[in-house]
């Protein structure tokens, strides 16, 4: 783990932490003017394995690129059909280039964390009132699921539990002051309805495997991004 990952991780601790108080709905006032929406999805392209074994040394975790399961797509067009669901909205994907994220990321520092003007300023020009963003962060009370999505196993003398699962934030700014209105989580599952055994490396899986945990990610993003919706107002 390089050092900028590291004290991320510690900072995203914190600043959930001390945020704790303020996650939940927007009020009737925000949501009222919320009639714009550009909704942008940055879970991106790696499906993370996770096999946490008895001891260090049975531990197996990789990343594998799954572009052509396009998830950010996936996500940005369920929340958008939720939302153009209602008369009062009118929501669209944020148009950006696919280095938006890696830009993103740059803007990080261990005091001020992510710097959200470009994104916030894209949406604006689009004529959107108000910017969604999904995106992938650390869970402490669920500290080997890595951020985005992916297959999680934990074992224990021959036991084992796993889930196919998603962990994320779903944050709601306002184009015109720039503010952060609420977040709310896309929580990590543990156990759950896994027809795939676990296989140290993702180049083992057959091709029919692999379109089953591409649904199964799916399934998982869209239990919580909807409740993630729900839970704020929308």
């Amino acid at each position: 783990m390089n050092y900028k990952k590291a004290i991320s991780i510690v900072l995203a601790t914190l600043l959930l932490t001390a945020c704790s108080g303020m996650r939940g709905g927007l009020t009737k006032n925000e949501l009222d003017s919320s009639n714009n929406i550009a909704v942008a999805s940055l879970l991106g392209t790696n499906f993370n394995g996770i096999h946490i074994g008895t001891t260090i040394f049975s531990n197996v975790v990789y990343e594998a690129a799954v572009p052509e399961w396009n998830i950010d797509g996936f996500t940005e067009e369920l929340i958008i059909s939720r939302l153009n669901q209602s008369d009062l909205r009118t929501a669209v994907a944020l148009q950006h280039d696919p280095n938006l994220n890696e830009r993103l990321e740059e803007t990080w520092s261990f005091l001020n964390g992510y710097d959200y003007k470009e994104l916030i300023a894209s949406a604006k020009s689009q004529g959107a009132d108000t910017l969604i963003l999904v995106k992938p962060t650390r869970y402490d009370n669920k500290p080997f699921h890595e951020p985005g999505y992916g297959f999680y196993e934990r074992s224990f003398l021959g036991n084992a539990q796993s889930c196919v699962y998603s962990l994320f934030t779903m944050t709601v700014f306002s184009t015109n002051s720039g503010q952060e209105l609420g977040w709310e989580w896309g929580f990590p599952c543990e156990t759950g309805e896994v027809e795939i055994k676990w296989k140290d490396s993702f180049d083992q899986y057959t091709k029919e495997e692999t379109q089953l945990l591409r649904l199964k990610v799916e399934n998982s993003v869209k239990q919580n991004a909807l409740s993630a919706l729900k839970a704020l107002g929308y």
